[in-house]
């Protein structure tokens, strides 16, 4: 969709939102398929871990 935008096609405001939730679903789902999550390390911004 960027590189749609930058070679000047329109790109509709929907179709921008389900490409937000989508990549939103796939972060959660990845995590969930990682052990449920219960292996993730927190991030926690500025510190290193």
């Amino acid at each position: 969709m960027v590189a749609l935008r930058a070679e000047g096609e329109q790109v509709g405001g929907p179709a921008l939102r389900y490409m937000n939730r989508l990549s939103d679903f796939f972060f959660v789902a990845s995590r969930w398929v990682n052990d449920h999550g219960d292996a993730e390390v927190l991030w926690v911004p500025g510190q290193n871990r």
